[in-house]
């Protein structure tokens, strides 16, 4: 029978073992309004500690292996166990102090989450930096040398790694010193603190006589408002209630964005789609008006018909594309994306260049079918261009594409060419041409469109798109299908042919 350890205890035998298991959500189609179950996978963290079973779940493989070795790792060092947090615990680590304020709040948030993304800690410590700037004790506001010193901290010193923690300078500790005695207490925070934070971020720092969208603030107050309620929960944390819940997201009634329940659905602007011919057309101009010649025009046309993300084509490999002879489509595997970051959101051992496909496992992958235009293409890009480094499809220079100089020397010129702007306007007007603005991340929105267009499958382009669900699919791309409604009033139209009139 298991015993009762109220406290964390020192076990003297300990194992662990990962299952894999299935639970189920419930959805409602979108098409039918029916409710119905979706499987999910999962990983099972099993553990039995002096005798006593317990469990943790994750939705990714390689957090449940990495939980599963930090907790091996840790009693090997004999420290002792927390039965109700699953996790061994450091007697030594100084425990939550009785003044919790914003500072040290942000800081035991972060250090809870090591299996974050570096784009994931990136955004983060930006929302969180930002609440320990603004979020003072009143009546304090750091002058001279402690403006400095805090800048050059937050900037370049605040969530760092503990790889990367003793190379902090004399400045920045100052700078995080200033921070820990002035920041405010968080448990104590005010309605009308928390609103003059929301006003000052929500100007924008480009030009303060506008608002930054509703897209933008939600992104940014959700690691705030987790953080919070991550506190609320705990019962070793003196805080009682979150302050972030008089904050009410703002609602757009005009354009393509909404914002309800928390939750941003960037919706894209049909009249950003390119069509394929234009797609082709681009693709043709950066060869022409760029300076890399010939070697982008694949590179293009994998994001605008296959619907690769920037860094997902830039990693692809010629051992993951399948290129069959004849007419038929070819087949791409994508397994990793190049996404330079700097070492400061990096653990000890990941790689400062390739990473997981977006909010993916290390481990998962996609397939993506590949026109038969295409395949040509790739065929005689192969000859021309050869393998490069490590088998990459795309190269220059022994490296792959850096996307701010491809953005200056191949992409502008070809964009401005294909799409110019009015000269009589300035370029910010809002009534200069759309298709002037077009961005790279828009040929995936081509490419996920186009094959909606066609007819695929909702639940098929989704799969090919890597997105992560289908609602969020939808939520994106069914507003850029053309002649739905009139197919669906046409339906209706034929579905009453034959009933008596009167």
């Amino acid at each position: 029978m298991a015993r009762d350890y109220p406290d964390p205890w020192v076990p003297r035998t300990f194992s662990t073992w990962i299952v894999k298991a299935s639970t189920f959500q419930r959805t409602s189609d979108r098409s039918t309004g029916q409710a119905r179950r979706r499987r999910l996978d999962c990983w099972d963290v099993k553990g039995k500690v002096d005798g006593v079973q317990w469990l943790k779940r994750f939705r990714k493989a390689g957090l449940a292996q990495a939980w599963k070795e930090r907790l091996d790792g840790d009693f090997t060092k004999g420290l002792p166990f927390d039965l109700r947090a699953k996790q061994f615990v450091d007697p030594e680590e100084p425990e939550a102090p009785g003044r919790l304020t914003v500072f040290d709040l942000t800081e035991l948030y972060f250090r809870q989450h090591p299996e974050w993304e570096p784009a994931t800690k990136t955004a983060a410590a930006r929302s969180f930096n930002r609440a320990r700037r603004w979020l003072l004790v009143p009546g304090t506001e750091p002058e001279g040398r402690d403006a400095e010193a805090v800048a050059d901290f937050l900037e370049s010193a605040s969530f760092l790694p503990d790889h990367l923690a003793v190379g902090i300078t004399y400045r920045q500790h100052a700078g995080r010193a200033w921070l820990e005695v002035h920041s405010a207490p968080a448990n104590s925070l005010t309605s009308a603190q928390v609103v003059e934070f929301v006003a000052r971020f929500e100007r924008s720092g480009r030009d303060p006589r506008k608002r930054v969208s509703p897209a933008t603030m939600t992104r940014f107050l959700q690691p705030l408002k987790g953080c919070w309620t991550w506190a609320v929960g705990r019962d070793d944390l003196p805080i009682e209630r979150s302050p972030w819940a008089v904050v009410r997201p703002r609602r757009k009634v005009k354009g393509r964005t909404t914002v309800l329940a928390g939750r941003a659905a960037m919706a894209v602007n049909a009249e950003m789609v390119l069509s394929v011919p234009q797609s082709l057309e681009l693709a043709k101009t950066c060869v022409a008006e760029g300076a890399w010649g010939g070697i982008v025009e694949c590179f293009v046309l994998v994001m605008a018909l296959c619907g690769l993300r920037w860094g997902e084509a830039t990693g692809l490999l010629w051992n993951d594309v399948e290129l069959p002879a004849g007419d038929e489509p070819g087949w791409l595997v994508v397994r990793r994306a190049y996404r330079p970051t700097s070492d400061r959101w990096l653990d000890a051992d990941e790689d400062p260049d390739w990473g997981p496909l977006k909010d993916r496992d290390v481990s998962e992958s996609r397939r993506v079918p590949v026109p038969p235009l295409l395949v040509a293409k790739l065929r005689r890009h192969l000859e021309l261009y050869g393998e490069g480094p490590q088998g990459l499809v795309f190269h220059r220079s022994g490296r792959p594409f850096a996307h701010d100089m491809f953005g200056r020397t191949v992409w502008e010129p070809a964009r401005s060419k294909v799409f110019p702007r009015r000269e009589d306007l300035p370029a910010d007007d809002p009534r200069q041409p759309k298709l002037s603005r077009l961005r790279r991340h828009d040929l995936r929105h081509a490419a996920c469109s186009w094959w909606l267009r066609e007819g695929v499958d909702a639940v098929v382009c989704q799969r090919w798109s890597g997105h992560r669900t289908l609602s969020v699919f939808l939520d994106v791309y069914q507003g850029v299908a053309p002649g739905r409604e009139d197919e669906g009033v046409e339906r209706l139209v034929r579905s009453l042919e034959g009933l008596p009139t009167t």
